[in-house]
């Protein structure tokens, strides 16, 4: 896969090199003698966490970081990109793209130590993708707006189908996973086939606006020319702190695990070094970065995900494969639902 690279070299590298360079120094599996240690990370998450991340992990570890931001594209496209891949690590995916990933044999098996404090039921039981954070679904609701459509902002899906909230709804598409697919899944697995494409036909309705991300969904409602977004918990709190007439909250009738996670990928060339990188991303260290960006790492927060909080609702248990597989077929019925 043809990309630009951004190169993270610790400072503590340059040392290292300069004191063995002539002595001819090997590496870990990672060329010829005397070259560097290296791991390619390719990344769909937040660009400046992965800097955050991968430059932080180059400091403590004197590993050259090659650095691949993932830019949005199909998932199809993008799994092909990775069978031509040679990126080591691909940092940031959902649990149903891994399990797609995984189904192509593109993912090798890795269990960091640390993940054996991670409650199982978030793991992958092949140890192909290792999970970093877990999220919810959430309504993020423009006071302003609400208070001028004389309505409170909305808690449920149910609430969603308000006549007042006619052309009111914005979130993205659902190609794009994440928030918005998760709101077909959950209703779909929490209630059946039959009573979620009910709700989908009465949600078609009320003329929802896809947009290509979550950023273009919460901006409409921040410029205020809708009412709610469906996004992940984490960004609409995100944006509630920081202004004052947004108001998030999870979904109460009916919501999911919106799992982050990470992955060793079959096409890379530097197995140690990736299975390191994985390693820090579990450690103390990578959780203080992931926090100064507002991302809760999974095992700060195994104790609130253990159980179901009573004002937040059923947790769909999902099926990946089902929810991958047939990913196209469920966003088809759904759209179209009567």
């Amino acid at each position: 896969m043809a990309r630009k690279t951004t190169r993270v070299l610790a400072g503590a590298l340059c040392a290292v090199l300069l004191a063995c360079g002539l002595a001819g120094c090997g590496s870990s599996g990672s060329g010829s003698s005397g070259d560097p240690r290296v791991v390619a990370v390719a990344s769909s998450m937040n660009r400046n966490l992965s800097q955050a991340l991968t430059k932080d992990f180059a400091n403590r570890t004197g590993i050259v970081v090659e650095f691949e931001p993932l830019n949005a594209r199909g998932l199809r496209d993008r799994l092909d990109s990775f069978g031509e891949s040679t990126a080591d690590v691909w940092m940031g995916g959902t649990a149903e793209e891994y399990y797609l990933a995984g189904d192509r044999k593109l993912l090798v098996p890795y269990h960091p130590a640390a993940a054996a404090n991670i409650p199982p039921q978030y793991l992958d039981r092949e140890g192909q993708w290792t999970p970093l954070s877990i999220d919810r679904i959430a309504l993020l609701s423009n006071t302003e707006v609400t208070r001028r459509l004389h309505v409170r902002p909305p808690e449920t899906w149910i609430e969603l189908l308000q006549p007042v909230l006619h052309n009111e709804t914005i979130l993205a598409a659902p190609e794009a996973g994440g928030a918005s697919y998760g709101m077909f899944t959950t209703l779909w697995q929490l209630r059946g086939r039959e009573k979620a494409l009910q709700y989908a036909g009465l949600f078609r309705t009320q003329k929802p606006t896809y947009v290509p991300t979550d950023a273009k969904a919460a901006y409409a409602v921040f410029q205020g020319s809708k009412a709610v977004a469906v996004l992940p918990l984490r960004h609409a709190r995100m944006l509630e702190r920081e202004h004052r007439f947004l108001t998030a909250t999870a979904v109460t009738d009916g919501n999911k695990n919106l799992i982050t996670a990470v992955a060793i990928l079959k096409g890379g060339r530097h197995r140690a070094e990736a299975e390191r990188f994985l390693d820090y991303l579990l450690s103390a260290d990578a959780a203080r970065i992931m926090r100064d960006y507002g991302f809760t790492p999974l095992l700060d927060d195994v104790l609130s995900h253990d159980r179901t909080p009573k004002d937040e609702g059923p947790i769909a248990s999902d099926d990946l494969r089902w929810a991958a597989l047939y990913k196209q077929d469920i966003i088809k019925a759904w759209l179209n639902a009567k």
